[in-house]
């Protein structure tokens, strides 16, 4: 009985940001995103593997995806803190609906062709680019920083929900109507994400001048971020993960039908297991309120999913894979929810869109590591590429751990705030 009412307790504070009637419209708008970016993964990656029958050129839209955050990121997390957060992610939204309609309309005519899956995987990442920086600096606008971690885990409960719900029903759409089919479904889908925004109000202005310099705004975020340790080790494992780890989304697809040869509803199932154990592990974070136990979180989930995902590679069994990419989903739900919190609880309001436009050029490292298992893939084959890239992860991610002290040693304290501007 006290162990129920401990976890009722628990998820009664965790909700407790729900109260806020605007947060909870992102938090919903913020589902219906979700849910259409994790769809999208998995019909894409399909798709571009119909049209070419090559695990290098899937690999290439993947990479195509991440390429303009590198850019975008930085530019879009400066623009956040002088603009409107609001209207960046309508703009940003209705892109959306416009580029993947339009494929969509090509493969229902008969017109479909690889090239548009590259030009809607380019608009796609400069999109997010614009969208994640603002929503992540917005939600910690709306709750304040004694709610961050609570409002992080909402957040990621949209995530982990997508990425069972995404992949599952992009496969069942494929399987039954094929890429246009499938392609009309993700549009009405991001279509609902830009309704959604709708009622959001606009953002209160930043206290940062739009007349400085967004160069000079740039320049001040990356010297905050190297006064605080954590913060600077979260933004390099960051970028580990990305080049090393997360290519392999972009491959279940050939996983699917080249090594565990289970089809596209196989691959939907692939998916949506990875987001169960993202879900679950939710559970487990949400009571971590110190920042030593954020941060041991962030390391040993980092450190988790590496493992799971080197073993992962060397599996040929359906079960067994499924059940390692449910393991890799614990260890990237601590990874992800615990790299905004720690950034977002230990960074001041006018840093915020920098923050995470700085944390979304490292994500933007992806592109660089899908080129390398891509090019690796062609000479070794998708098991021994996943394997080689996951295992050096692993390895690189504890070392920056160990190096920082995210295991066990007391986290400094956040960075100062910086100068009036």
């Amino acid at each position: 009985m006290r162990a129920a009412g401990a976890f009722s307790a628990s998820i009664g504070d965790v909700a407790r940001p729900l109260a806020d009637p605007q947060f909870r419209q992102l938090w919903l708008a913020t589902m219906a995103w979700n849910f259409a970016r994790w769809m999208e993964m998995t019909v894409t990656s399909w798709v571009a593997l119909e049209l070419t029958g090559s695990a290098w050129l899937v690999a290439v839209v993947g990479i195509c995806r991440s390429a303009f955050l590198p850019v975008a990121g930085p530019i879009t997390g400066a623009l956040s803190d002088r603009f409107d957060r609001v209207r960046l992610i309508k703009v940003a939204q209705w892109g959306n609906v416009f580029v993947i309609g339009a494929v969509a309309a090509a493969l229902v005519a008969g017109y479909g062709a690889y090239w548009q899956i590259v030009v809607a995987s380019l608009w796609l990442g400069a999109s997010w680019g614009i969208d994640w920086p603002s929503r992540r600096a917005l939600i910690a606008d709306m709750v304040g920083p004694e709610r961050v971690l609570q409002a992080i885990v909402l957040d990621n409960v949209t995530q982990n929900v997508s990425r069972i719900a995404g992949p599952l029903l992009g496969g069942v759409l494929l399987a039954a109507w094929g890429g246009g089919g499938a392609f009309v479904g993700l549009a009405l889908a991001f279509l609902l994400a830009s309704l959604s925004m709708i009622p959001v109000a606009s953002s209160a202005p930043s206290r940062v001048q739009i007349a400085s310099n967004m160069w000079r705004d740039m320049a001040a975020g990356i010297q905050y971020a190297r006064r605080d340790a954590v913060v600077w080790a979260v933004l390099a494992i960051t970028i580990l993960m990305n080049m090393l780890l997360f290519p392999y989304i972009n491959l279940l697809s050939v996983f699917a039908e080249q090594v565990l040869h289970v089809g596209p509803v196989g691959l939907g199932q692939m998916g949506a297991i990875n987001g169960v154990g993202a879900a679950i592990g939710l559970f487990v974070l949400s009571p971590m309120r110190s920042g030593r136990m954020q941060a041991r979180a962030f390391a040993v989930g980092s450190c988790l999913a590496c493992v799971a995902l080197t073993l992962f590679g060397f599996s040929s069994v359906f079960a067994i894979s499924l059940a390692l990419l449910f393991v890799s989903g614990l260890g990237t739900s601590a990874f992800g929810t615990m790299q905004s919190t720690l950034i977002l609880s230990r960074t001041d309001t006018v840093m915020r869109g920098r923050m995470m436009g700085m944390l979304a050029f490292c994500i933007g490292s992806a592109p660089l590591g899908s080129l390398i298992v891509g090019v690796m893939i062609e000479w070794l084959g998708p098991q021994s590429a996943v394997a080689i890239v996951c295992s050096l992860c692993g390895v690189l991610v504890c070392a920056m751990s160990v190096q920082a002290g995210l295991f066990g040693a007391r986290a400094p304290g956040p960075a100062p705030a910086p100068d009036p501007l």
